[in-house]
């Protein structure tokens, strides 16, 4: 009998994946979305979704669509020995700037390559209003008691990759302008982190959209990802 291959491999995985997402999702409060991405195709990444409603996006939506941040990206494009990699409960928003607490698996294959994440994105809006509603009620809510609410941020729909894709980079890179020689490499390192944690470059030409943008070469945006990896490390 033949040895099973490397694409039946990671089918399977993601069939046993996908039915998890769903398991959780049937017990689980509607404030937590559980979601599967295939980054073998992160033009359509979402493989399984539940409780979709946290973030607005379906079946079949792009990497790009998601949150505004999330670190998780920068695990997802790097080979590893280990099989699982984890980033516990980590602060994210949504594209709209709602605050959540994320908590996200990569998943490896047989050769160290990322091949899905599983992600887990929760909404507590609903918890500090009513929070909110109590402090305001009993006045005794201490001064250095404070409670985060996200910069809002217009919701802008994208119809194609390249939308997407044009969106991060225009917005990245306006936020981290280089204003003389001296700071323009770190601009350039911050806008090239923000990208990546956006999940621009688990998309094809990615890298050489980020180039033309920034002005260098795709080599260049490749040292800039090694200075950011090192740094994490």
């Amino acid at each position: 009998m033949s040895s099973i291959t490397d694409e039946q491999y990671v089918a399977d995985l993601m069939r046993m994946l996908a039915g998890a997402v769903k398991v959780i999702g049937s017990v689980i409060q509607r404030n937590a979305e559980v979601v599967l991405h295939d980054l073998r195709q992160p033009e359509y990444s979402i493989a399984e979704i539940v409780n979709a409603g946290v973030t607005g996006r379906k079946r079949g939506d792009s990497v790009l669509a998601g949150l505004r941040t999330d670190r998780a990206f920068i695990s997802a494009m790097e080979r590893k020995e280990e099989a699982i990699s984890l980033l516990l409960d980590y602060p994210t928003f949504t594209r709209e700037g709602k605050p959540l607490r994320s908590s996200t698996a990569i998943y490896r294959d047989r050769h160290g390559v990322p091949f899905a994440a599983l992600c887990i994105n929760v909404d507590n809006a609903d918890i500090e209003q009513a929070l909110r509603v109590l402090h305001s009620m009993t006045a005794i809510c201490p001064p250095d008691v404070q409670i985060s609410v996200a910069e809002s941020a217009a919701e802008t729909q994208h119809d194609t990759i390249e939308d997407l894709m044009s969106d991060i980079i225009n917005t990245t890179s306006a936020q981290h302008p280089g204003n003389n020689r001296n700071d323009t490499k770190r601009a350039n390192l911050l806008a090239v982190k923000h990208m990546q944690e956006k999940g621009l470059f688990l998309i094809k030409g990615g890298v050489e959209k980020a180039a033309a943008a920034l002005g260098v070469t795709r080599y260049t945006i490749y040292n800039y990802l090694d200075e950011i990896k090192n740094e994490n490390s």
